[in-house]
């Protein structure tokens, strides 16, 4: 079992081992997902990769994902979701080609660690993907850790720049005290601008994390909003979790009435920690307009090697 602020909180990318083997890695999420009146049973993400060292400072990884669509009208699909080169030199890490960009805990995390099947509204809509591009970490191995970045901007598995403009990010994340971790993170292209501010703590068995995302468009003078709050409980140490959280999203400040507050209640079930487990999650949705029939139930079962 993973706590919230044991994974993610000072990211850090794949440190270079010495040359050897490939090693394999993969991770199977199947799950039962019903929104409203209409359910479907579906592969969430099926991923298999491989990574290993060049050398002492240079490693790699390459990821592949199988993803189901959900729906009749849409296939399954093999798309690449990591292709990179990781660079270490003491407390530096250079990384080259296609890797998350260094921008929100919830997505820096990997989906096989989250407390909850999905993540919050805010982190879906507003965090940059990965992307194809240079991203340098600086870690002083818990106190502070710096993380900047030059992409492309045009997302995943897009080896191009339409409007020449690259994308800029950067991160800061300190531990002020035993438990906490704050953190801001900033992007920038063109004329959009977004921001991110987060925290975490934990203590024994409990564990919380929150995050407050913006998006600034100068030229359409639109800010789009986004928060949530996550707290979770070890009921039974590394067997039963369970989550709880809060969220808000705000697509256009300008507009009224498209505001939406989900209300999530959840539970994890370790059969072997986060390599085999089963996650509830329910959350009730709130419209600040007409009231939709949305509210989600998933039942997702995880296997990771």
């Amino acid at each position: 079992m993973l706590s919230v602020a044991a994974v993610g909180a000072l990211p850090l990318a794949a440190r270079a081992q010495g040359p050897a083997a490939p090693k394999v890695t993969g991770y199977v999420q199947t799950r039962l997902e019903a929104i409203g009146d209409s359910g479907v049973f579906k592969l969430r993400r099926v991923r298999l990769g491989a990574q290993g060292g060049f050398t002492s400072w240079a490693s790699y990884k390459v990821q592949a994902e199988l993803r189901s669509g959900g729906t009749g009208a849409t296939a399954a699909g093999v798309s690449a979701t990591d292709l990179y080169v990781a660079l270490a030199h003491g407390r530096w890490t250079a990384t080259v080609g296609q890797s998350k960009t260094p921008f929100s805990i919830e997505f820096i995390r990997s989906s096989t660690v989250l407390e909850l099947p999905e993540r919050s509204m805010a982190v879906d809509s507003l965090g940059p993907n990965r992307d194809v591009g240079v991203k340098l970490e600086w870690n002083t191995a818990g106190a502070v850790a710096l993380q900047g970045g030059v992409f492309n901007g045009d997302g995943i598995n897009r080896a191009t720049n339409r409007n020449k403009r690259f994308l800029y990010l950067g991160r800061v994340v300190v531990k002020p005290a035993a438990g906490w971790y704050l953190g801001a993170s900033a992007a920038a292209k063109r004329d959009t601008t977004t921001w991110d501010v987060e925290g975490t703590w934990e203590r024994g068995g409990v564990a919380a994390r929150a995050e407050y995302l913006a998006r600034r468009q100068s030229t359409a003078r639109i800010t789009t909003l986004g928060w949530y709050a996550l707290a979770a409980y070890a009921v039974a140490p590394h067997r039963l979790q369970l989550v709880g959280r809060i969220q808000q999203f705000d697509p256009n400040d300008v507009l009224r009435g498209d505001r939406v507050t989900g209300y999530t209640g959840g539970a994890q079930y370790f059969l072997r920690g986060d390599d085999l487990k089963l996650q509830l999650e329910y959350t009730a949705f709130a419209e600040q307009g007409p009231a939709l029939d949305n509210n989600r139930l998933i039942v997702q079962l995880q296997g990771r090697w």
